[in-house]
C-alpha cells in the first residue's frame, strides 16, 4: 500500500465512480483501476462493489476509508502550510449556541491576549453537527452541550449550567409543579438540542410527554416570544439572567426542579495538534 493508492481510493469513495475519480486526479482510468486492483489484492478483500454505472463501498471499504482519512488530512494540512510554516493557521472552532453566547467570547479574548499572533475561526452548530465536523477534520476543536463517549475524542467537562423556566414579567403563576408546567404553552428549542433533550428526558422519566406550541433553533427568538406573552420556555439561566435582572422576564419556580447541562470541549485524538491548539486546550482546566 502507498499514499497514492490511498488518495485514489478516497476520490473513488467520494465520487462513487472510477472515471470521475480519474478525471479529478488527472489520471487515466486504467491507472485508477490498476491501483485499486493492487490495493484490494494486498488487503485480500474487495473495497468496492461494482455497479452498472457506479461503485459503492463495501463494509471493508468503509472501514478502510475511516482508517486512512485522518492520515490523508494530516498530510494535506502539512502540505498546505508548507509555504508558510512561519505563520500559524487559525484554530477552527465549532461551538454550541449556549457557550458561544456566554463564555466563548471571554475565552477567546484571553487567548488573544496570550497569543497576539494567533487567530481563530468560529462556527456555531448543534452538537451533532459539531461532532461530525470534528470527525471529518473540518474543525480543530468543538464545544458541545452534554457528554460524548467516543474513543476517537479527547474530552473534558469545562463548565455546567442550570436550566430554568421563564415567563413574561407579570404573567401567570410564580411556582408550578412539573405536571402543571407541561400544561402551559411551551416554547422550546428544537429536537436534538441539548436543552430540549434534557427537558424531555425529565418529562419521560416522570411519565409525561412534551408538546410545545413553538420550536426554534434560536434561543433569542424564544426569549422574544416569551416576552410577547406566548408562553413559557426552558432555557439556560445564563442566557436569560440579564433579562430577569432587568425585569423583562421572570423565573418560574418548578417543584423538584434540578436540571443541568454540561459544556464539554472535544479534540480528535488522531489529529495533529499545533502548539497554538495545544495551548488553547490547556487554557481550559476540567471542571471538578
Amino acid at each position: 500500500m502507498n499514499f497514492k493508492q490511498c488518495l485514489i481510493f478516497r476520490e473513488i469513495a467520494k465520487t462513487n465512480n472510477f472515471t470521475k475519480a480519474a478525471n479529478n486526479l488527472y489520471l487515466t482510468q486504467s491507472a485508477v483501476s490498476h491501483a485499486m486492483k493492487d490495493l484490494e489484492n494486498e488487503a485480500g478483500t474487495q473495497f468496492f462493489e461494482r455497479l452498472h454505472r457506479s461503485v459503492r463501498l463495501t463494509p471493508a471499504g468503509e472501514l478502510f476509508l475511516k482508517e486512512i482519512q485522518p492520515i490523508i488530512e494530516e498530510f494535506e494540512a502539512v502540505e498546505a502550510h508548507l509555504p508558510n510554516l512561519e505563520k500559524q493557521p487559525p484554530i477552527k472552532i465549532a461551538s454550541c449556541i449556549t457557550y458561544a453566547q456566554t463564555e466563548l467570547p471571554q475565552l477567546l479574548h484571553k487567548f488573544s491576549d496570550k497569543h497576539p499572533a494567533g487567530s481563530f475561526n468560529v462556527q456555531v452548530f448543534p452538537a451533532s453537527e459539531s461532532i461530525a465536523l470534528l470527525e471529518k477534520g473540518e474543525v480543530d476543536i468543538a464545544f458541545i452541550e452534554g457528554h460524548v463517549l467516543q474513543p476517537a475524542f479527547e474530552a473534558k467537562k469545562i463548565a455546567d449550567y442550570r436550566l430554568c423556566v421563564v415567563a413574561a414579567e407579570g404573567s401567570g403563576d410564580e411556582q408550578l409543579s412539573f405536571k402543571e408546567l407541561l400544561q402551559q404553552p411551551l416554547l422550546l428549542r428544537e429536537r436534538g438540542s441539548a436543552v430540549r433533550e434534557t427537558f424531555e428526558s425529565a418529562a419521560v422519566f416522570q411519565g409525561f410527554k412534551v408538546f410545545p406550541i413553538w420550536e426554534s433553533v434560536d434561543s433569542q427568538a424564544l426569549i422574544s416570544a416569551v416576552k410577547s406573552g406566548f408562553g413559557l420556555s426552558v432555557l439556560p439561566y445564563r442566557l436569560v439572567k440579564e433579562e430577569i435582572l432587568k425585569g423583562k422576564l421572570k423565573e418560574v419556580l418548578v417543584d423538584d426542579w434540578q436540571l443541568k447541562n454540561d459544556i464539554t470541549v472535544l479534540v480528535r485524538k488522531s489529529r495533529y495538534q499545533s502548539q497554538m491548539l495545544s495551548d488553547f486546550w490547556q487554557m481550559m482546566p476540567p471542571l471538578s
